[in-house]
């Protein structure tokens, strides 16, 4: 994008956090035009504006209500688009209890904001012709398990379509105790396989999943129990295991801007790390680039589209 003037892009929750750190970066690049911050909280996305035009001097960034654990917000936020995007952002997300509860379509909340909503909006572009580009996800290193913060990887006994499914519907945990750190990782793991498998459908495009690593000032452990937050605001920076905004909001940038990182791949940190340089998740985890796992997550994603 480096080369090319007038660029569009759309990121999901750009209210605060990443989300809005990354609108930030990518309005300082001067081929940027038009920045749509895709909120869900009207009120919030507008005092960001004004806060993002202060910060940058620029008056291109525009307003989009959406919700994304919400298909028909989705839905309706994308007609309100006009033209193309040439980069989306899909950085709406949510960990925690709560996200366990079910939506209307019977998805978790957390499935459905961090990958469902994703899934309507992305391919919503796609079928319309109106992704120009690149799309870029949230990932997580939660999905090969993150030993220190004593968050477990996913495991599957087939990642069957069927298997995977019960991720989606929440049904995994059926008869215990959800494991709500589990399933934000089962969410992301199944969200970069679908990305992978849609760079394959597409290959005059960029899908790429990048994780922002363990990022203080962000609003993603404010559902977390007590203690959770507070090693994630104290205890983790302090001890060197989490990196500032700026910096995990570049790792989305970058997807978005480094011709280098390939289309299908899942980039996070080394392995037993939060922070540093990005690597091929792959290289640690075979599964991600298993063409039939991959066929299985859509498979299963695609049971959920209302």
């Amino acid at each position: 994008m480096t080369d090319l003037t007038s660029k569009t892009a759309l990121i999901t929750g750009a209210n605060a956090g990443i989300g809005k750190d990354v609108a930030r970066q990518l309005a300082l690049r001067p081929e940027m035009a038009r920045i749509y911050l895709a909120c869900r909280n009207e009120d919030r996305a507008t005092m960001a504006k004004a806060e993002l035009e202060a910060a940058t001097g620029r008056r291109i960034f525009d307003i989009v209500v959406m919700d994304v654990a919400d298909q028909g917000s989705v839905r309706a936020g994308l007609a309100a688009i006009d033209g193309s995007v040439d980069a989306l952002v899909m950085n709406a997300g949510v960990i925690g209890p709560s996200a366990m509860g079910l939506t209307a379509d019977g998805v978790t909340t957390g499935f459905a904001t961090n990958v469902l909503g994703h899934v309507v909006l992305l391919e919503g572009l796609l079928a319309q012709g109106r992704l120009g580009e690149v799309a870029v996800l949230a990932g997580s290193e939660a999905v090969r398990g993150v030993p220190k913060l004593r968050m477990k990887g996913p495991s599957f006994v087939s990642t069957s379509a069927d298997e995977l499914a019960t991720v989606i519907d929440g049904s995994y945990f059926a008869g215990r105790k959800a494991d709500f750190n589990l399933a934000f990782g089962q969410a992301k793991y199944i969200g970069a396989l679908w990305m992978a498998y849609l760079a394959r459908q597409h290959p005059d495009r960029r899908f790429i999943t990048v994780s922002p690593g363990n990022t203080t000032g962000t609003q993603a452990p404010s559902d977390l129990p007590l203690p959770m937050r507070v090693a994630a605001k104290y205890v983790m920076p302090a001890l060197g295991l989490a990196h500032k905004l700026d910096v995990g909001a570049k790792r989305l940038v970058d997807g978005v801007t480094d011709p280098t990182l390939s289309s299908g791949v899942f980039y996070a940190s080394a392995a037993n790390t939060l922070t540093g340089p990005l690597f091929n998740q792959a290289d640690f985890l075979p599964d991600l680039a298993n063409p039939t796992f991959q066929d299985h997550a859509n498979e299963a994603i695609h049971r959920y589209m209302s």
